[in-house]
């Protein structure tokens, strides 16, 4: 029979080292408090300093640049020409019938060029899309992997207070292990917990690491970097919208169905830029001629009357207007072929656009149910389960006192009390990234 004094002192012992190894735990935590960032202060950062939101940015740019060259005249052209120059002469100046030098330019007719500046315009648009659809994508992956952290710390947490208080309670033991007054299997059986908690802390401390880089990574950072730490305490967020109004959200704010939108509306204007190529493009050519040795003989000119003049150098010049004829009947084929091919092309858009915003509802429908389960969670387990376990415990703790009951069950009550207050917060976590999940399918933030 074990002496209940005894016992009442050595759960004295368990419970104030526990303690004080627990206020370490606590200051260690506010040191790292300090220095924890907020998950709206990392989006922040993400959205500033991410690479690949960079690369979208200035494609934005380019597609605006496009605009500007597209809707410019094309470029002229200037040539010079030595016409006839006698094979045993280099005076190609003055030995040459004509010198000649023309500037022609190209002139497209019926508003081409605004047409195919109204492409890259709408172009512009969808690189802006692209730039929309990596942003909500980028800052919902910032959130989850924020509340991935937290929870990996959390439990980093739970795994360390289990450890500490099974090893202050075989420290209070160990002496009487050694009296025999507690038996071999309770002994092994509280080393045994202790290794099986070293090696899930291992695991979590892994999975932390490799959470840290994919972060690093989002927000811009040295991947080699430790300075991300997730506030223990955060400012939950809420979802105060019904289903019927973020299925209405999604289907005019999310930016991949804007983006197909966007696709559609400059096929359209393809094909409109495709229709003005029916009409004439206008070349207009001037030239000016130097003939250094005189007019060019002919049958019919008086050599009588040249014979008496010295040739003399002679300047004309000539202008020459032509079109293109690109409604042939040879070519006109060219530009219905390639309207057919694009109205096709928009047809295929609509209806991938459909199926995407199918998939899109199905999957926020699925994402709300999550949703509303972790919150139900998070209620149940701070409101019921918590409570009911602490005092289990607490039950455990008094039999163990009264010698009703052995050491390991003291143990096993607290862990599921530890077990328990670990599903709470995946519970929270989980209603965290539900949210951010719900966000990136509308596309917008939901404050």
């Amino acid at each position: 029979m074990v002496d209940g004094k005894w016992l009442m002192e050595n759960v004295k012992q368990i419970i104030n080292l526990f303690m004080s190894k627990l206020m370490i735990i606590l200051l260690s935590i506010l040191m790292i408090e300090a220095k924890a960032q907020s998950v709206d202060s990392l989006v922040e950062e993400a959205l500033k300093n991410n690479p690949q939101l960079k690369s979208l940015q200035f494609k934005i740019t380019a597609s605006e640049k496009r605009v500007e060259s597209i809707n410019t005249l094309p470029a002229p052209s200037l040539s010079v020409e030595f016409s006839q120059v006698p094979t045993n002469s280099i005076d190609v100046l003055n030995q040459s019938i004509s010198n000649n030098l023309a500037l022609s330019q190209m002139f497209p007719l019926g508003g081409k060029l605004n047409a195919m500046a109204e492409v890259e315009r709408k172009n512009t648009l969808v690189e802006g899309n692209n730039y929309e659809i990596y942003k909500i994508n980028l800052t919902a992956q910032v959130k989850m992997s924020y509340f991935t952290l937290w929870l990996i710390d959390r439990k980093i947490d739970v795994q360390k207070k289990n450890i500490t208080f099974i090893n202050d309670v075989i420290k209070s033991v160990e002496s009487s292990y050694y009296t025999n007054k507690i038996n071999q299997a309770d002994f092994l059986t509280l080393q045994g917990e202790i290794a099986s908690n070293e090696t899930q802390l291992l695991i979590l401390e892994k999975q932390k690491e490799a959470e840290i880089y994919k972060l690093n990574k989002l927000l811009g950072r040295n991947l080699d970097s430790r300075d991300v730490f997730a506030l223990i305490d955060f400012k939950a967020e809420n979802l105060s919208s019904s289903q019927s109004k973020l299925e209405e959200l999604l289907g005019y704010s999310n930016p991949a169905l804007k983006k197909m939108s966007g696709m559609i509306e400059m096929n359209k204007a393809m094909i409109e830029a495709n229709n003005r190529e029916l009409i004439p493009d206008l070349m207009v050519q001037g030239m000016f001629m130097r003939m250094p040795r005189g007019m060019i003989l002919t049958s019919k000119t008086d050599l009588a009357m040249l014979a008496m003049e010295t040739p003399k150098t002679e300047y004309m010049y000539s202008l020459m207007f032509s079109i293109n004829l690109p409604f042939a009947p040879w070519s006109i084929n060219k530009y219905k072929a390639k309207e057919e091919e694009i109205t096709a092309g928009i047809s295929s858009i609509e209806y991938e656009k459909n199926d995407m915003q199918r998939e899109m509802t199905s999957q926020l429908k699925a994402v709300l149910v999550k949703y509303n389960t972790a919150v139900d969670l998070t209620k149940l387990y701070n409101d019921k389960v918590i409570p009911l376990y602490g005092k289990a415990a607490e039950s455990q703790v008094s039999a163990y006192q009264n010698n009703r009951t052995g050491v390991t069950t003291v143990i096993d009550s607290y862990r599921m009390l530890l077990m328990q207050q670990m599903n709470f917060y995946m519970a929270q976590a989980d209603t965290q990234m539900a949210l951010a999940e719900i966000e990136m399918m509308v596309g917008s933030e939901l404050k």
